[in-house]
């Protein structure tokens, strides 16, 4: 820069006075130009700066000053600016009445990664949190009949197709006793009718009560009663115990360990056995009439029982199987019949039948 307050120096011509300074004045001019020099020089000759690049040249005497920061301020998203160079105020445009807020992270967090699953996630200057649904592990694609399992959140955790449901193309109902139906049975479509056929209402009378009409029912009597307040059995022949009943109990009637009998002792209960047939256990006497070669047979008994048979007609024999013959050591075997007259008695005895008498009759 220039510097104020030079003074010149008059120089003559060699050893001329005229017009020139003399030595004393020179050199008090140089002191005073050096000093004014010295008092008017930069004590700066190093330029830093931050954001500012400083070149000198010092032939030309000259010294460039360049901005390597900030050279000018454009508006974004949510920001104004008063003015793009200068002393700049900028001001944003969001976070609610343009106050904004102090939030500098926002996440998403599921509380099961088995249920949601989150991307994206901490925002901490701008972008998308995305959300999906987790996989169950379920394989997508159509199922027939399916069996499906389901949590408490409605999702599908597994599913498997089934069996089909079935092929039937008729429906009835076989009513009991005391229904009919109608309508039965449905081959496609329509209405089966069910009625009560039996006792649809109870009414009480004389001397009843009844807990309901329909439903289950408790009927009782109303009436006071009788006046008999013992009840008895005796007998001359017969074991009896538990008698007199005088309000509730059981009278036990047994046949005592000997029995006497006087009179007749009459066993009349007879069959026809007929061939090809088993003879009944529930009577006695067991009789037969042959017309040719003919067969039955006879079951195990109980024991004690008495089991007779005879011959009344004579066409041809009558062979008798017997189970758990007595004159067997073990298994069946059999009585053949060969003429009017022939017969048997059978009692069974510790599980076999065995013959306590006999006319006529072959065992094998």
């Amino acid at each position: 820069m220039a510097i104020p307050g030079i003074q010149d120096i008059n120089i003559g011509l060699q050893n001329e006075s005229a017009g020139s300074d003399s030595l004393f004045t020179a050199f008090n001019k140089t002191q005073t130009n050096f000093t004014t020099l010295f008092t008017n020089a930069s004590p700066y000759n190093t330029f830093v700066g931050v954001g500012i690049d400083a070149n000198a040249d010092s032939e030309a005497g000259t010294v460039t000053l360049t901005n390597t920061g900030v050279t000018s301020i454009i508006a974004g998203t949510g920001i104004i600016i008063d003015q793009a160079n200068g002393n700049v105020t900028i001001s944003s445009t969001g976070g609610g009445n343009g106050a904004g807020g102090t939030v500098t992270s926002v996440a998403v967090t599921p509380v099961s990664t088995s249920r949601i699953t989150v991307s994206g996630s901490p925002i901490t200057t701008s972008g998308n949190i995305t959300l999906d649904l987790a996989t169950t592990g379920v394989t997508p694609g159509t199922y027939t009949y399916p069996t499906v399992v389901v949590d408490s959140y409605g999702r599908v955790t597994n599913i498997a197709s089934a069996n089909s449901v079935g092929t039937v193309t008729s429906v009835g109902i076989s009513p009991g006793a005391g229904i009919s139906v109608t309508g039965s049975p449905v081959t496609s479509n329509g209405t089966m009718t069910v009625i009560n056929t039996g006792v649809t209402r109870i009414s009480a009378g004389a001397g009843i009560s009844v807990s309901s009409p329909n439903g289950n029912i408790t009927i009782s009597s109303t009436s006071a009663g009788g006046t008999v307040t013992s009840v008895g059995l005796s007998s001359s022949s017969l074991t009896v115990s538990g008698s007199p009943i005088t309000t509730t109990g059981t009278m036990t009637v047994e046949l005592p360990a000997n029995v006497a009998v006087t009179g007749q002792l009459l066993l009349n209960s007879s069959e026809n056995l007929t061939s090809g047939s088993a003879a009944n256990l529930a009577v006695t006497a067991s009789y037969f009439s042959t017309s040719g070669a003919s067969t039955a047979t006879l079951a195990a008994g109980t024991a004690g029982q008495i089991k007779t048979f005879m011959m009344v007609a004579d066409s041809g024999d009558m062979v008798i199987t017997v189970t758990n013959a007595g004159w067997k050591s073990s298994g069946t075997g059999t009585i053949t019949f060969s003429d009017i007259g022939d017969g048997c008695t059978l009692q069974y005895i510790n599980s076999k039948w065995f013959c306590i008498g006999q006319n006529g009759v072959t065992f094998a």
